[in-house]
């Protein structure tokens, strides 16, 4: 199975919720709002259906909503890490894509680790004439767990 097929974890940090995706995303974006700096938070985007949320019992799933209203930002209210930002309106008729976004952050980096990271609001970085150039990450030679 390839990486790219290959589904993906994500945990908070005490382990009580856990997000499970098909693959890797196709990029991981470092989303530069006002809320997602703050959170430090990497986001690989998926359609909601493709996600599956595992809780474990007696776990809770907290929300914040803010602003527009168009979005939940999803954490832990044990250990307090941000899992996922999730679609509080229908998708739209005007072509936007519908989606949801992953914190990346909760996924052992060497399974992300050929995956293109920008820095953008909400969005990748693209123009025309140029691809995305990749965030700066460090060497990761440690074994993660």
């Amino acid at each position: 199975m390839s990486e790219e097929s290959t589904p993906i974890r994500a945990s908070c940090h005490c382990g009580a919720i856990a997000v499970i995706v098909p693959r890797v995303p196709e990029h991981i974006n470092h989303c530069q709002c006002t809320i997602c700096r703050r959170y430090g938070a990497a986001w690989g985007y998926y359609h909601p259906d493709e996600v599956k949320i595992e809780t474990k019992p007696n776990a809770v799933t907290k929300q914040y909503i803010w602003g527009d209203r168009e979005i939940s930002f999803n954490f832990c209210d044990t250990c307090g890490c941000v899992l996922y930002w999730w679609p509080l309106q229908a998708p739209s008729t005007d072509g936007e894509e519908y989606k949801m976004g992953l914190n990346t952050s909760n996924v052992n980096p060497e399974v992300l680790r050929s995956v293109l990271q920008n820095a953008a609001i909400d969005k990748p970085t693209t123009s025309k004439d140029s691809t995305p150039e990749p965030v700066a990450t460090q060497d990761l030679d440690r074994n993660f767990d």
